[in-house]
């Protein structure tokens, strides 16, 4: 059997003489115990490590209280599945509690042991359980078998439930959970400031069709907006515990634009969904329920960059500027659709991932005008890790931090390393129940550190990827609430706390985001990003640039970088604007004549100016030829259909030469349309001409006069 692991207080707790329960099980327990030990059987390892493949039996934690005052029961919930080919014919489960846990360390370490105590809670189970199949069972001996009243001090107690068969004696799998013990009032809770973002992968297409992202048909969003979904449960219960938890909560914009736009009817592939539909009333009651939260007393709106692109990569690429960008669409659309005004006081960074450039560009545009959120890796380590606590060096963080750049001062909050691990694990593995009772016991473990202390504050992110199920957003706001030892704030709360903050260095890099994926090119955006750019400048309708930009800030989301399909799809939001934009432009041509001959020097050329765009547009007209030149190239508005236009210009020489006639965009970095007629100018040729028969004229005159002359003398001589 493998050895536990013990923190010295379980040690010394495990031979002290039992104060409650039976002696005799817990000698019965122990016996079998042992001569399991004898027989060389493996203990069954912790539910939520690794388990080996070939297990027949496994029990998983289904639900247990958050915390437990001292009095009622245990109500430990758990599942026990029959993966075998063979019935299980009744079964037994056993509770250990081990000691008082008192460090963080030593909290940690308990997940990965098996707690062999002396306190002990047992559930016999007759009924029998087919192969193939499940019972879920609860576990409800009073929480006096394993706490003393009056005996055990507050805080954390980690402890195993063993599965066994019907004996009693054989283990078939175990796991291990945290108990957090608080019989009496707690005097100075821990400072706790929760941030909920509502994230999801982007489902309106470019083309403006919903249900293309994951798969033809794909409906998750329709699904997270029902009222057992996701993001219509998670709003609802946040609303429940209104006046009990204060928190933040970061709406992604680009979610809430698309549920928007449901909620005024869409497209589905070939199908319309009308505004009076289902879908729609729904998507409208989300909008709606979501705005009244953020305006809910407690609850803080974050903002969150348009799209979620990873700041850092962003800010590293020739679009850094689309970080204040999407910051800017993002605050217009919550004002849009939610009827808030978020402000720039507080930023969410996606993961809170910034480094020294994003940072410098939030604060050079103003992007940033209050606080935002670290993650660990994003701020400098201390020069001696060791002391990286606050306010006391050698504990945890639990203080705010102050990050100073050569641009400006930015207060916030750093997320607590281990804190935020059990919360990513809430995505990674599968017993979600048991992950989110370790994230409680990790904020309980902090506050016990310096539990006569209230001038402390942590902070913790849900992830984005989380989609929980009902019960279980249940138990995390409702805990978040009444955790006797947390004292949830608002991010803005938090800071106003006579809190003394720390002073730390963001980091000048951060590492890539963790996948499989080749590093992310942003030369296809930014190649996209011109062209709209570009377009734009012939003043076309904003609602259509709109959509063109936001589509190039969706192909930066860092939501694409799963897997390399979605990958390759988030990236076509990019060239999809681009085309359309070209598209657009197409409908923009000049109408001239091939060949055009000048008479004079000075003369009209006709053009034609032919807008079938559908709205006004404003455009440069530009010519080039080596023997004209043409004094204005000024921007010109033309409405819609065919407008006639003179241009003016000028010859400097005689000849047939070539004329291109081109329509740019207002920047100048767009061509729209080129003709290359051939001018043919004949004015200089009269000239000559005229100056050659000048010159004849001139001779005859100039000799006839001569001759004329000297006839005369020759008749006075004569005379």
């Amino acid at each position: 059997m493998r050895a536990p692991a013990y923190a010295d207080s379980e040690m010394s707790y495990l031979f002290r003489a039992p104060s409650n329960g039976s002696l005799a099980r817990r000698l019965t327990v122990c016996i079998a115990l042992a001569a399991v030990a004898l027989m060389g059987l493996p203990a069954a390892p912790a539910v939520g490590l690794a388990q080996d493949p070939g297990t027949d039996v496994i029990v998983e934690l289904v639900d247990q209280p958050v915390s437990y005052d001292g009095g009622g029961n245990l109500n430990i919930k758990v599942r026990v599945t029959n993966n075998s080919s063979d019935e299980l014919r009744g079964f037994t489960l056993i509770v250990e509690r081990g000691g008082l846990l008192t460090s963080r360390s030593a909290l940690e370490d308990s997940f990965d042991s098996v707690v062999v105590g002396l306190a002990i809670a047992t559930k016999e189970v007759r009924a029998s359980v087919g192969p193939e199949a499940s019972q879920v069972v609860t576990i409800d001996a009073p929480v006096t078998e394993l706490f003393d009243e009056g005996a055990e001090s507050e805080g954390v107690y980690a402890a195993t439930v063993s599965l066994l068969d019907a004996s009693g004696v054989l283990p078939l799998d175990s796991l291990t959970t945290s108990l957090m013990y608080y019989p009496n009032e707690v005097e100075a809770e821990l400072n706790l400031a929760p941030v909920v973002p509502l994230s999801d992968l982007p489902r309106r297409d470019p083309n403006g069709s919903f249900g293309n992202t994951g798969g033809s048909g794909d409906r998750s969003l329709e699904e997270a907006l029902t009222n057992r979904g996701w993001l219509m449960w998670t709003v609802r219960q946040i609303a429940e515990q209104a006046g009990s938890l204060r928190l933040g909560i970061g709406p992604t914009p680009r979610l809430i634009e698309e549920i928007a736009d449901m909620s005024d009817g869409y497209r589905r592939g070939d199908e319309n969904v009308p505004d009076d539909a289902q879908e729609a009333v729904v998507a409208a009651k989300f909008i709606e329920e979501l705005g009244d939260l953020l305006e809910t007393d407690g609850v803080q709106p974050l903002l969150v960059p348009y799209a979620e692109p990873d700041l850092p990569s962003l800010a590293a690429s020739e679009l850094d500027s689309h970080i204040n960008e999407q910051i800017a669409h993002g605050e217009a659309v919550l004002r849009e659709s939610l009827g808030i005004e978020p402000g720039r006081s507080w930023v969410l960074a996606p993961e809170g991932r910034i480094d020294s450039a994003a940072l410098e560009q939030l604060q050079t545009g103003g992007a940033l005008d209050g606080g935002t959120f670290f993650s660990p890796e994003s701020l400098e380590d201390p020069a001696d890790p060791l002391l990286a606590g606050c306010p006391i060096e050698s504990l945890s963080l639990t203080c705010p931090v102050s990050v100073e750049t050569t641009l400006g001062t930015t207060s916030g909050y750093v997320s607590d390393e281990g804190l935020q691990d059990h919360l990513s694990a809430l995505v990674r593995e599968d017993n979600d129940r048991l992950t989110l009772q370790r994230f409680f016991a990790e904020t309980a473990m902090i506050r016990q550190e310096q539990p006569a202390r209230d001038d402390r504050i942590l902070q913790a992110t849900l992830p984005a990827a989380w989609r929980p199920q009902g019960t279980l957003t249940k138990i995390l706001y409702r805990g978040l609430a009444n955790a006797p030892w947390l004292n949830t704030v608002t991010p803005d709360e938090g800071l106003d706390l006579d809190i003394e903050s720390v002073d730390r260095a963001v980091a000048d890099s951060v590492p890539d985001v963790p996948n499989e994926l080749d590093d992310f090119d942003y030369r296809q955006i930014a190649t996209a990003d011109a062209m709209v750019e570009s377009f734009n400048s012939i003043d076309p309708p904003p609602l259509l640039t709109e959509r063109l930009l936001r589509n190039v800030f969706v192909a930066e989301s860092r939501n694409w970088w799963i897997t390399p399909e979605l990958a390759e799809f988030g990236e076509s939001y990019a060239p999809t604007s681009l085309e359309e934009a070209r598209s657009e432009l197409s409908e923009i041509s000049l109408e001239v004549n091939d060949r055009i001959t000048l008479t004079s020097r000075a003369e009209d050329i006709p053009v034609r100016v032919v807008n079938d765009a559908g709205y006004p547009i404003k455009v440069r007209l530009r010519l080039a030829s080596q023997k004209l030149t043409f004094d204005g190239d000024d921007v010109q508005t033309f409405d819609v259909g065919r407008t006639p236009l003179a241009i003016p210009v000028r010859a400097t020489s005689s000849g047939v030469f070539p004329l291109s006639l081109a329509l740019v965009t207002p920047d100048g970095s767009e061509i729209i349309t080129e003709s290359r007629p051939s001018v043919r100018s004949t004015e200089f040729n009269n000239i000559a001409l005229v100056i050659t028969v000048g010159a004849f004229l001139f001779l005859v005159a100039f000799y006839a006069l001569r001759w004329y002359r000297k006839r005369n003398a020759a008749a006075r001589v004569e005379a």
